[in-house]
């Protein structure tokens, strides 16, 4: 290919923002990350065991949480102005947690371990206030509409919101007033419509989940695109990354109901419908109020699958698009990191300083509209480069012409090379320049995409999947456990954890819910913005 990616012909173009008059802005941004694993024991198996005491309450503590299952550990990092530094409060909850894992390792993979029957698999656990009770019944919806194995898949979420700086002027060349709420949202929704567009270049380089354990499926029609390695172990030879398969985080009802990123407005509109409209056969779970919290197409908002979102932190009961509606997007939440299993925390920081490259150049160039033909043909991309990426003659679509997978991949680089250059004034040592570098060597000789190093580990070391992933484990809280915390920072986090089960306790006490047999069924706050869209 030789025209770029994404458009640049528009007047008022920001392209020229690329230069180094605004590089101090470029560099500006808050970074976050979440991490998912699964607990599992020594032998690989999902744990079975309560998320331990000593990494505090689930429901209050602000950093270590869990997920879908009480077996699956949720970090979330503070907001950092620099990646190294959300890197490093990563890697302190890990040190800390491989501490307090007594026999117990964090699984490697973003596909599950060895995993029981369905009804074994227990949903978090939050207690029993209000709040508590809804977090559970919530992801109890989960597992009976999609099922509770394809829940116990992990990633890496990665949070970034830009610099005022970075935004101000955007805002003054592209809409030629200054920067408001309204501008600033549309930024970031004209951002992420060219980030699915440049998405299977992303799902090409990071995808590290083409093997799963053999207890992960239950049909046969899911066993079509998958070939036996092994009694235990499943492969699916071009794959990129299962997570984000149609046996993975997808949904065939949620693809019913397309929701549009033109603007904030569309956006809220189309999440009023599917979060406050029945979908009919979601009714049979309505046989026990603590079955899922409703019958409507989403339970909340947050059920939404989707590769990036559009954020803002509600206040108190306030609902995500309530929130966002009253004060804008404030960040985007990057959701299409597989785990790094060759990471002790998932994730390595020249993969973020990428993405952060990646989110400049959408949101600096021109971002048409999207109809819904194009957003059709994002999802067939996903689903496309998901099973069939590794091979060289796969398609994908762009502005509705089809193009090689790998040409798209090849001209992101060409794209990208000027930026890494400017943000590291031309130094190959530089952060973005080696993050640039790292990714290329992946297109340059594919043997380095996660998927295959992962294949061929197992096929060197003669292993299974749940041997390879649990020999991992062990490595990375070998790793972990040399990282020599100081004392000050070990108080810290346990007072963190004293301080959580403390705060759950007061919560329960004051509603009284601890000393209630037979509580109500839970209450969800309506959309305020329904009555207004």
């Amino acid at each position: 290919m030789k025209a770029k990616l994404l458009k640049s012909k528009q007047k008022n173009s920001t392209v020229s923002l690329f230069s180094k008059e605004y590089k101090d802005c470029l560099l500006s941004a808050k970074h976050g990350l979440e991490r998912e694993s699964v607990r599992v024991d020594e032998k690989a198996f999902f744990s079975q065991t309560p998320h331990p005491k000593s990494l505090g309450s689930s429901l209050t503590h602000p950093l270590i949480k869990t997920d879908f299952a009480e077996a699956q550990i949720e970090y979330a990092t503070n907001i950092h102005k620099t990646i190294p530094d959300a890197i490093m409060e990563l890697t302190e909850l890990h040190a800390f947690t491989a501490k307090n894992l007594g026999k117990e390792y964090l699984w490697p993979f973003s596909m599950p371990p060895v995993l029981p029957k369905e009804n074994k698999i227990e949903v978090g656990q939050y207690g029993t206030s209000n709040e508590g009770r809804k977090k559970t019944i919530y992801r109890n919806g989960l597992g009976h509409r999609y099922g509770k194995k394809m829940q116990t898949i992990s990633g890496v979420h990665y949070n970034v919101s830009f610099d005022t700086c970075m935004l101000s002027v955007v805002s003054e060349k592209r809409f030629q007033k200054p920067l408001t709420k309204e501008t600033k949202s549309q930024i970031y929704f004209d951002t992420i419509r060219n980030f699915y567009r440049i998405s299977p270049a992303l799902l090409y380089l990071f995808g590290s989940s083409s093997l799963t354990d053999a207890t992960f499926i239950d049909s046969p029609i899911a066993l079509k695109n998958l070939q036996k390695l092994d009694s235990k172990t499943l492969n699916a030879p071009h794959s990129t990354t299962l997570r984000l398969s149609n046996i993975g985080y997808t949904s065939k009802v949620q693809g019913k109901y397309p929701i549009s990123v033109n603007s904030l407005k569309e956006y809220a509109s189309d999440m009023c419908q599917v979060v406050s409209k029945t979908y009919a056969p979601y009714k049979k779970f309505n046989t026990k109020p603590t079955n899922q919290l409703n019958d409507f197409v989403l339970q909340l908002e947050n059920e939404y699958y989707s590769l990036v979102r559009p954020k803002q932190v509600p206040k108190g009961e306030e609902r995500v698009v309530d929130a966002l509606m009253e004060r804008g997007v404030e960040y985007l939440e990057l959701r299409l990191l597989d785990l790094d299993p060759f990471s002790a925390i998932g994730v390595e920081e020249t993969r973020l300083y990428f993405l952060h490259m990646v989110l400049l150049y959408c949101m600096l160039n021109e971002s048409p509209k999207a109809d819904a033909i194009e957003m059709a043909n994002w999802r067939k991309n996903q689903e496309l480069t998901t099973w069939f990426g590794r091979k060289p003659e796969t398609k994908v679509f762009l502005f509705g012409k089809e193009i090689f997978l790998r040409d798209m991949v090849h001209q992101l680089f060409v794209d990208l090379q000027p930026i890494a250059d400017l943000l590291d004034d031309n130094d190959a040592s530089g952060p973005f320049s080696r993050a640039w570098e790292t990714q290329w060597e992946k297109w340059d000789d594919p043997s380095f995409l996660g998927a295959t190093m992962s294949e061929l580990d197992l096929k060197i070391h003669k292993t299974s999947f749940r041997e390879f992933g649990l020999a991992l484990a062990k490595s990375h809280k070998a790793e972990l456990l040399q990282i020599g915390l100081s004392p000050n920072r070990i108080k810290y986090y346990e007072d963190l954890s004293e301080q959580s089960i403390y705060e759950q306790k007061k919560i329960e006490t004051l509603e009284g819910s601890h000393l209630k047999k037979n509580q109500k069924p839970i209450q969800i706050k309506p959309l305020n913005l329904c009555s207004e869209v």
